[in-house]
């Protein structure tokens, strides 16, 4: 994963880097098994299998451009292209594929995801800004959708080989993975992602993901015993034993996470206790399959709970709230002072508890958006929040609202 620094945005003194995981430069080709071959990028990846009557493609990397640098190093006709969901690093770059005129398999589900992604196209370019480290581009998305849908089960067999399909509910509800028998191998998308990090089980930008449903699934490839594991979209390879502990530790941390959250639920504990609370059980917080580069546990606790649980906390005056910019204007008109405000504030940051400082702060920056002192005091606690976190989500964010107030600063011409 490739770290990258706009110098316009970002002075020397700052501690915090953006990890930039769109990056489609550098593809790396591989053939880990006869007749199975792999692409990868930072953050996408595809396989493809030769066999006697063709070549099966499972996903299509993240851009055309990249897509056809990969249909170049493919020997022989395409006859399928599977996609494991609808995520645009698995389906961006189809369009290189289709000289062969292939067959295109996806979840039922999966022109749902297409559709939603085009009347949500400006949100999205926004929430991408902030995930990813790129700039807020909007422009209408074109999808290739699939030629042929399934739900449950379903098996192709080309030349000397079989590939049997299986919809399910994950990362998305429009899940696929693949068993190939004769070569005892799975496609499982992203599954897991890696090379060896936390389950995608939550995302602070995106929909509920269905984490008992994800456990059951890896449950059901453990039960087959194969013998390789591609994931990360076919890009990440795991082998005989090593591919059944990468199993079983995703399995087990969900499961175990999972179960923490409905405990939590079920005692009327609050979401914002509850992310402290629950904790990845002891033995696992050193696994090499469960390191928190891309999401976080936290992350993983607000998505359980949003499945499970409605809007409402159980406090009454949350049922019909008004506006969070109008109450925090009433609390700061009580305190009647910024200067308390940003005092307290430095108190607080002097203290280690720089998140806090940030939540108290945002009273004064909500009432006065203009405050560039406020804005100025944000940018270090961000900066503090962002120097040891090694998180792509949440350090991406820290970096990208660095830069709004600088620029807000900027604008002022009172100089940072």
């Amino acid at each position: 994963m490739s770290e990258k620094t706009n110098s316009e945005d970002l002075e020397k003194g700052d501690n915090i880097n953006p990890i930039n995981a769109l990056s489609t430069k550098g593809i790396y080709f591989a053939n880990p098994l006869k007749e199975v071959y792999t692409a990868n990028l930072p953050i996408a990846g595809c396989a493809w299998v030769e066999t006697s009557d063709g070549v099966v493609l499972i996903d299509t990397l993240l851009t055309v451009g990249a897509g056809k640098e990969v249909f170049e190093r493919i020997k022989g006709k395409i006859k399928y292209i599977i996609y494991s969901h609808g995520h645009g690093d698995h389906v961006g770059g189809a369009e290189a594929f289709l000289a062969d005129k292939p067959e295109i398999i996806a979840s039922k589900y999966l022109p749902d995801r297409f559709e939603k992604y085009t009347i949500l196209a400006q949100h999205r370019a926004r929430i991408t800004a902030q995930q990813f480290n790129v700039p807020e581009t909007f422009r209408k998305p074109e999808f290739i959708y699939p030629t042929k849908t399934f739900l449950g089960e379903m098996t192709i067999s080309l030349g000397d080989k079989t590939f049997e399909l299986h919809s399910a509910r994950a990362e998305t509800d429009d899940v696929v993975w693949v068993y190939v028998p004769e070569l005892r191998t799975t496609f499982i998308g992203d599954l897991m992602i890696g090379p060896g990090l936390f389950p995608n089980v939550g995302n602070p930008w995106k929909p509920t993901r269905f984490a008992l449903d994800w456990a059951k699934t890896l449950e059901e490839i453990r039960a087959l015993k194969p013998e390789y594991v591609f994931c990360n979209g076919g890009s990440i390879m795991y082998k005989g034993k090593r591919a059944i502990k990468a199993l079983s530790h995703n399995i087990e941390v969900i499961r175990a996470m999972h179960d923490q959250v409905v405990d939590f639920i079920n005692q009327d504990m609050h979401i914002t206790e509850m992310i402290h609370a629950v904790k990845v059980p002891e033995h696992l917080k050193k696994s090499p399959f469960l390191k928190p580069f891309y999401s976080r546990p936290e992350f993983f606790v607000f998505n359980v709970y949003r499945w499970y649980h409605g809007y409402f906390d159980h406090n009454p005056a949350h049922l019909l709230p008004r506006p969070e910019k109008e109450v925090l204007k009433e609390i700061y008109e009580l305190i009647g002072s910024s200067d308390k405000i940003l005092e307290r504030v430095r108190e607080l940051f002097n203290q280690n508890k720089a998140q806090l400082a940030l939540q108290v702060l945002d009273v004064l920056i909500q009432s006065e958006p203009e405050n560039t002192e406020a804005r100025k005091l944000r940018i270090e606690l961000l900066k503090n929040l962002g120097a040891n976190d090694a998180c792509l989500m949440s350090r991406n964010t820290w970096y990208y609202f660095i830069n709004q107030d600088k620029k807000f600063v900027r604008s002022k011409k009172r100089g940072y």
